[in-house]
This record gives structure tokens, sequence and C-alpha cells, in this order.
């Protein structure tokens, strides 16, 4: 499925992925259909750029050893300061699968050898494409878990917001509220374990995850942190803090970006979904995509999760 033109999708024969030196060839089985992919499509996003093969959650064989593999999409240099302090997912130099190179809305894509982690034979393959999704999760509990949060709120009940809540709840968070405008995925995160849900935050918490990332949203993950909370910001959708700076200031409140995972974020995020019931997955073949892609950029709700399996 390839990003032709701005707006359009298309289903093509393309040419064969050729592995450079160190890289692998993977056969994908199932690729999850990302929000930042609908939002960068849908506001033509720089970042991009047509024609493209997306998609960065995803799973699939190895070619040479024939090795069940999830794919860790985010490609860093190895060698600059960040990689070797441990935070490559902040690398100056990287580059995602399916953002800056062919990514796993195909039957084969070739990614370096050292971005495939194993994956044991009881894992399925829709848990395999939410590996990528809840390492994002791990990674944003992580930035946080020193303040220990009795009280967490998350804004947006899409993947990321899904896997929010089941990272909290493994982490031993007893209060977790989840709010979404849509009906449809606020009853996913009732009976994932969310204490309450609803269309808005009420009260205050230790700390709000804004997995949608408009500036309204960013505003109320602000705003609803307790003076000295925290506020983890992960969605994409806009620019737009959209946030009152000198309350921030007055109440000594913080606003932390997560982005990415590192590599410990995506082991562990491995063993977590093995143990995740995908209830929440809806499955297509990779020749239905474009209509689904189109769907859920369109407004659809009712589909938290769609993946693709080729």
């Amino acid at each position: 499925m390839v990003y032709t033109a701005p707006l359009e999708l298309q289903i093509l024969d393309v040419d064969e992925p050729a592995p450079e030196a160190h890289e692998v060839l993977v056969h994908v089985e199932s690729c999850g259909i990302c929000g930042s992919e609908l939002e960068g499509i849908r506001s033509r996003s720089p970042f991009r750029v047509p024609p493209l093969v997306m998609g960065h959650e995803f799973g699939g064989v190895r070619d040479d050893t024939g090795e069940r593999v999830v794919v860790n999409p985010a490609v860093s240099c190895g060698w600059c300061d960040l990689c070797l302090a441990g935070s490559a997912n902040l690398c100056r130099h990287r580059a995602i699968v399916g953002i800056h190179r062919p990514g796993g809305f195909a039957e084969r894509v070739s990614v370096p050898e050292r971005n495939i982690y194993p994956i044991p034979e009881s894992m399925s393959w829709e848990q395999a494409a939410l590996v990528e999704p809840i390492a994002n999760a791990v990674h944003a509990w992580r930035l946080i878990a020193d303040r220990t949060p009795a009280r967490v709120g998350v804004i947006g009940a899409g993947t990321i917001g899904l896997v929010s809540l089941i990272v909290a709840r493994a982490r031993g968070v007893d209060e977790v509220d989840v709010v979404d405008l849509a009906a449809d995925r606020l009853r996913s995160a009732d009976l994932i374990g969310a204490s309450s849900t609803g269309v808005a935050l009420q009260g205050e918490y230790d700390v709000v995850f804004d997995a949608v990332g408009s500036a309204g949203t960013r505003r109320a993950s602000v705003e609803h942190i307790r003076p000295g909370g925290a506020a983890v910001w992960l969605g994409l959708h806009a620019e737009e803090p959209g946030f009152d700076g000198l309350g921030l200031i007055r109440m000594e409140k913080s606003v932390l970006g997560s982005f990415c995972y590192t590599d410990r974020d995506f082991r562990q995020a491995i063993t977590m979904a093995a143990s995740i019931d995908p209830f929440w997955v809806a499955t297509y073949a990779l020749d239905a995509g474009v209509d689904i892609f189109n769907e859920l950029m369109n407004g659809r709700t009712d589909v938290v999760k769609a993946q693709l399996r080729v």
C-alpha cells in the first residue's frame, strides 16, 4: 500500500526490497495503522513524502532464518552522544521505518538486523503488531515512574491511550481515568479496566497522559494535574501547546514530551504484549488497506486499532 500523493493511497506492485549490509529481509505478517499516519496524510505532513510505503508497527518472519520477529522502526546511528548514553530514541540522525524508508504496509521490507527482536511462537500476530505502540507507553511511563503516581488521567482512548492505560495498570496504579469523545473507544477502555470513562477529565491528577496532542487536550492535561504534577505528551495531532504558561510556573507543574522508546522499553513491550488480549484490534487484508485507512482518516471511530494482515 503506497502513499502516492496528498490524500491518496494505492495498492501497487513495487520493486523488491534489496537488503544492504547488516540488513535482513522480513516477510510481514501484520502491520498496524497508526494515528500518526492518518494525521500525517490528512495534514500533508512534510515528514512523510510520497511515494512512500508507510507502516511502522509490524511483525513478521526473517527471510534468512524463518524466525518470528518484531521490528523496532526507530533506526538510530548508534555512535552519537545520545545513542551512547542510552537515548537512541533522541538520536539526531535517526530515521523511522515507514517514514524515512519503506515500511510494513507491504509483503516484504528490509530493515537493519539490530532493529529486529525475536518473539515467542505463542505470540499472535495481532499481539506482535501491538509491541511498537506498547513500547511508546512503556517509555512514557518510565519518564514519570519515580513520581509513583496514585491517580492517573489519560486523554484519548485510541491505541496509545489504551496502551497507556494498560501500562499504568501493570505498574500498580489503581485509579486510571480515561476520556475520549468517541463512545466506542470508551467501551474498550472500560473493558480493559479504566476506573472511569467520560468525555472530559474531572479534578486533579498526579500525572496526565495526553494521547491526542491538540491544543485543547494539551491545555486540559496541564489544567488537570495537581500542583507539582506532570503532563506527559505523546499525541502528535498539532504543533500548538495551548496551555497557560504562567499557571505552569506558579504551581510548579511539569510538561514532558515523550517520543518513541529505547531498546530497553521495546524489550519490555514484547513481554507485555504477550499477555494482552487484543480484543480491540480489527484485522483486514492488505488489499483492503486503502479503504479502511480512508475510513479511519475520515473519522471512523468504532475501530480502535486496524491491522493489515499480509
